[in-house]
């Protein structure tokens, strides 16, 4: 069997749903198709399609063999347009994984110039804040914001992202304005899901004195914004990012507390597979959103501007 050509085959049909688009856009007769097909589910051992009288459509496993089949096809053309001096221009498609909030404020510009630079290139993006394995789950590179720990994986930083304690005006009149971080111990906090200390909250102030403080809420939830909103309606304090509880800031209708104790700043980082030789798509990308969002002075970033931070 040449696996190539398979799945070559598979992705056709894949993309398509039909044997019979694929078999056009292969210049193949359906029926050959489909002998190719069982072929290849009879090498691999699994089902990959789940066949209806309208559609096909992967299986669990057929996803999973779709993603890494179509990485590998965009890696093989790509070295042979690099071998034969064709072209080293990004081309195929780039697949992002990107935090939820982030993503959808910040993201898009970055796509759009991206794609009009390299018009040849398609992108797959997915916004969720769940932690995810780069190479297992088919990715090319993920967009992270969190103090990493030691990885294989190539780790280039965007910018900071800076953490700030707040509530509304309402809630701090209704119930009191902390002072010290342990007096948190008495209020109503906000937890998001994802945080890796999502009760102990750490802050340090500008003598480096560090404290930790456990504390109680009656909202646990796994997306910035929801908590956001949640507190400007007056339910309580959350420690949320710069880039989300800014405009509120700025608007008033939330307001920096604790100012003298703050929660360690994180990194916006791009990862990637360590490879030798990296793809020209993902070398581009890196290139252009550390480029796009270099910092306007120092640490302060466009989503920081006219905030003390």
């Amino acid at each position: 069997m040449d696996k190539l050509n398979a799945m070559n085959l598979y992705c056709q049909i894949v993309e398509s749903g039909q044997l019979s688009i694929a078999a056009d856009n292969l210049n193949l007769s359906k029926g050959a198709v489909s002998k190719q097909l069982a072929k290849l589910e009879a090498h691999l051992g699994g089902r990959l399609l789940n066949r209806t009288t309208r559609r096909l459509t992967p299986t669990e496993a057929g996803i999973a063999f779709y993603e890494r089949a179509k990485q590998i096809l965009e890696s093989v053309k790509e070295a042979e347009c690099v071998v034969t001096g064709l072209t080293t221009e990004p081309h195929g498609t780039l697949k992002i994984n990107a935090p939820m909030s982030f993503g959808a404020r910040y993201l898009g510009a970055l796509l759009a110039e991206y794609q009009k630079k390299y018009p040849k290139m398609k992108i797959d993006l997915t916004l969720h804040d769940r932690q995810i394995d780069l190479i297992e789950e088919g990715y090319d590179l993920a967009l992270r914001i969190a103090t990493l720990k030691d990885s294989t994986l190539i780790v280039r930083k965007l910018a900071a992202c800076h953490i700030v304690m707040c509530a509304s005006p309402g809630y701090l009149q209704k119930n009191g304005r902390p002072k010290i971080p342990s007096d948190l111990k008495n209020h109503q906090c906000l937890l998001y899901a994802y945080s890796d200390s999502v009760r102990n909250w750490a802050f340090e102030n500008k003598y480096g004195k560090k404290q930790q403080v456990h504390v109680k809420g009656s909202l646990y939830a796994n997306n910035g914004d929801l908590i956001c909103d949640a507190l400007i309606n007056g339910m309580g304090i959350a420690r949320l990012p710069t880039f989300i509880i800014g405009d509120a800031i700025r608007k008033g209708t939330a307001e920096v507390i604790l100012d003298d104790w703050r929660p360690a700043p994180k990194d916006i980082s791009l990862l990637y597979p360590s490879s030798r030789h990296l793809s020209a798509k993902v070398r581009a990308f890196v290139d252009l959103a550390i480029e796009h969002f270099r910092p306007l002075t120092g640490d302060v970033n466009r989503w920081d501007r006219d905030l003390s931070i």
